[in-house]
């Protein structure tokens, strides 16, 4: 089982980053945080409705990385366009 112990300054660190953060990062945080308190993986992802899996992967990424490891890394593919919309018809 894999569990984060944290000092008090990285637990009032990622409290205060949570707060800050939204969606899938602010989530991460808070595996790591119940982590701390002594949640098991399979705790953690009923609380959160997904897997263990994905908790402890989350959890693995924290430890190696730190709080980075927290974000998404960079995907492949074609970057998004900045202009979706589509262009006026002239005379309209």
């Amino acid at each position: 089982m894999i569990r984060i112990r944290l000092s008090e300054e990285e637990r009032a660190a990622l409290r205060a980053r949570a707060q800050q953060e939204v969606g899938r990062v602010a989530r991460r945080i808070h595996f790591v945080l119940l982590s701390d308190e002594g949640k098991s993986p399979p705790e953690i992802a009923a609380l959160f409705t997904c897997s263990a899996a994905t908790v402890r992967q989350w959890l693995k990424r924290y430890r190696c990385k730190g709080l980075e490891g927290l974000y998404d890394e960079p995907r492949s593919g074609r970057p998004p366009t900045a202009n979706k919309s589509p262009k006026a018809s002239p005379g309209l």
